[in-house]
């Protein structure tokens, strides 16, 4: 059943027929209504009372713009197992410039999903918007902001550490954003000594229906969970009246997974994403809260290196897709190894080697990942990883040191075209939305001159 045509034929119309809020002693929970004709899909989330999210800070009525814009980007996941041509939009009226910037997200966010199905469709021809619902729903911008409280959302990986670490040094106040707390996520915050109570802790639940779907054949693939980071964020930061949120998303993200084309597995971490989404928002939202990458001007190397000053987080961070549900690395993936390549020319090999428990550089089933990672194919690794320039000099580097260019994995290797590390290391990149005293704080951090 695998079969774009044949899906999006016998299931052509999707609905979104509404979304409720609602609040206990507990939690403040949202949930959402689909149906394809057949099946009908109802996710939810709950973010958790504590000292930071609280019943007295909850008013359903504002909440409504935001709620029902996390239905939308929700909807991905659902409306992808069938593609259905046609959505219907019930809760609420959008108008053509917010349909057309739907379609974007959706059709450039699912570009890993399209070319991992064999799915050859334009943007013009494979989704269109009905709207059944003309009553707008508000832009709230009332609400008061507190100026030095920043959310930071923490994924378990060392971009947000470098992040988080940063910004608790400054006179902001950090809440760190933790969507479905898992053990490497719990162990930073812990590390970080910030109050378990003093986070934002969402609970978000994905309808078992669509699980059964996808063992039933039908389709199934990547969608961009940073985009749905995005939205719950700015929801999260209208509640807690914070007025910014400085996500982790570096420079590297912005190339594109397949050379020569717009497919990127980080499309929702591009700086044309970030870009977007903040428009967006600040239209339809709030105009108020500032989102941006904190780390933006930096490469994934740069991140690294500063994280490597870091070394209370060495096993306890994760990033290893393979290996999240037992909370370990697998050290037999893309993402393990380009991580590993990252660190070594900043943590003793003895280390690296602890992070992973094992040596990976030793691992020759890896070899072809290597290439993948050095441009020597058409596709990268659909991970979240850095660019081919930066993992050439880094192997361009450990292929002349003593320790390393005996390892298989570098054996018979020839330096590749790239800029040096010393000139990665020291690179700037002036196209981001950090607000002056965020590019201060991370300025410093590299010793740059700060005007």
């Amino acid at each position: 059943m695998n079969n774009y045509i044949e899906l999006s034929k016998k299931y052509p119309i999707f609905n979104y027929n509404k979304f409720n809020i609602s609040i206990d002693d507990n939690s403040l929970t949202i949930s959402f209504d689909f149906d394809n004709g057949e099946y009908s899909f109802k996710p939810s989330s709950s973010w958790k009372f504590n000292n930071v999210i609280n019943p007295r800070r909850v008013n359903m009525y504002e909440l409504s713009s935001f709620v029902f814009n996390l239905g939308m980007i929700e909807l991905i996941s659902y409306w992808k197992a069938t593609c259905s041509r046609l959505v219907n939009i019930y809760p609420a009226f959008i108008n053509d410039f917010q349909s057309q910037w739907w379609r974007n997200l959706y059709y450039n966010g699912q570009g890993e999903f399209f070319y991992k199905n064999n799915i050859n469709v334009n943007i013009d021809e494979f989704l269109h918007f009905k709207i059944n619902n003309f009553d707008t729903l508000p832009k709230q911008n009332f609400r008061s902001l507190q100026e030095r409280r920043v959310i930071v959302p923490i994924g378990g990986g060392k971009d947000s550490i470098v992040t988080l670490e940063l910004l608790k040094k400054s006179d902001f106040e950090v809440i760190p954003l933790i969507i479905n707390p898992n053990a490497a996520t719990l162990r930073i915050i812990d590390i970080a000594m910030i109050p378990r109570a003093n986070i934002i802790e969402i609970h978000r639940e994905i309808d078992p229906t669509l699980l059964e779907l996808n063992k039933k054949g039908f389709l199934n693939g990547h969608t961009p969970f940073s985009a749905m980071l995005a939205f719950y964020s700015m929801m999260s930061a209208y509640i807690i009246g914070a007025k910014y949120i400085a996500l982790s998303n570096e420079f590297s993200a912005n190339e594109s997974t397949i050379i020569n084309s717009n497919v990127n597995h980080q499309y929702s971490k591009t700086i044309s994403f970030e870009s977007d989404f903040r428009y967006y928002t600040k239209m339809f939202l709030n105009n108020n809260i500032e989102y941006f990458s904190f780390i933006r001007p930096l490469h994934e190397l740069q991140v690294a290196k500063l994280f490597s000053h870091y070394p209370q987080y060495f096993t306890a961070f994760r990033s290893c897709n393979v290996g999240s549900k037992d909370d370990k690395w697998c050290g037999n993936c893309p993402k393990c190894l380009f991580v590993a390549l990252m660190l070594a020319p900043y943590i003793n090999h003895d280390e690296l080697e602890n992070i992973f428990g094992k040596d990976i550089f030793s691992n020759l089933e890896l070899k072809n990942t290597l290439e993948e990672l050095l441009g020597l194919k058409m596709t990268k690794p659909f991970e979240c990883i850095g660019t081919v320039d930066e993992v050439r000099a880094v192997v361009n580097q450990l292929i002349t040191d003593e320790y390393y260019s005996k390892k298989p994995m570098f054996a018979n290797l020839t330096p590749l075209p790239a800029p040096s590390l010393k000139t990665i290391e020291e690179s700037w990149n002036d196209i981001h939305f950090l607000p002056l005293d965020f590019e201060k704080i991370l300025k410093k951090a590299f010793n740059y001159d700060v005007e």
